[in-house]
């Protein structure tokens, strides 16, 4: 996964729980709250030509983490595929090994502070090139998250490898709280416009 450095721009995205103060709320979100912060990336990059070339996705079994369950490599994959959409040049595929990969998914016990996810994302130029997807078992106060934030950090995590960024309304993915746990058509259009051949490259 090793890119040329003098065009290699990174990107760092996390997730973090929601509601870890103790001041009481009134409602109570499902899953959790993102912090994003970015490091001198260029606008709108997004994959390039990848429904004939799928993005490559491995998703490193976590056998060795607390708490840990096959099943959840399944959970993972089932995000990649629905957040697959009509009209998106993006198609995933999976491989059996790291080395094989554009993108690398693996579980850790627990993120520093509160966070429960982050990406790193590498891009060169306007173009995505490869990515790594890590996601916690455990909030920091050592407590197994359930399937919920589990699936809504997930999704959010995978929006942000796609190129998305987070909005300003509460019934998206992408919220930097993530209020729910489902994508929503204002997502994928996001997505597709994102991808649209007309406006992907108004920053070229």
């Amino acid at each position: 996964m090793t890119r040329p450095v003098s065009l290699l721009v990174p990107l760092y995205l996390g997730v973090t729980l929601i509601g870890a103060s103790a001041t009481p709320r009134a409602i109570v979100p499902v899953a959790a709250a993102a912090d994003m912060t970015t490091v001198a990336r260029p606008a709108r990059a997004r994959w390039d030509r990848r429904v004939t070339r799928p993005v490559r996705v491995y998703i490193q079994p976590g056998r060795s983490v607390s708490g840990w369950q096959p099943d959840l490599v399944d959970a993972v994959w089932s995000g990649f595929r629905h957040w697959s959409t009509e009209g998106v040049p993006v198609r995933f595929t999976r491989v059996a090994s790291a080395s094989d990969a554009d993108v690398v998914v693996e579980w850790v016990d627990g993120l520093p502070g509160n966070c429960i996810g982050k990406t790193w994302r590498e891009d060169v130029g306007f173009e995505i090139t490869t990515a790594r997807i890590t996601l916690a078992l455990h909030d920091s106060r050592g407590r197994v998250l359930t399937a919920e934030m589990q699936r809504g950090a997930a999704l959010h995590e995978i929006g942000h490898l796609l190129g998305l960024e987070h909005v300003s309304h509460r019934d998206s993915i992408m919220y930097p709280q993530v209020w729910v746990t489902d994508i929503s058509a204002g997502d994928r259009n996001a997505l597709r416009e994102l991808y649209d051949s007309r406006s992907g490259r108004a920053a070229d």
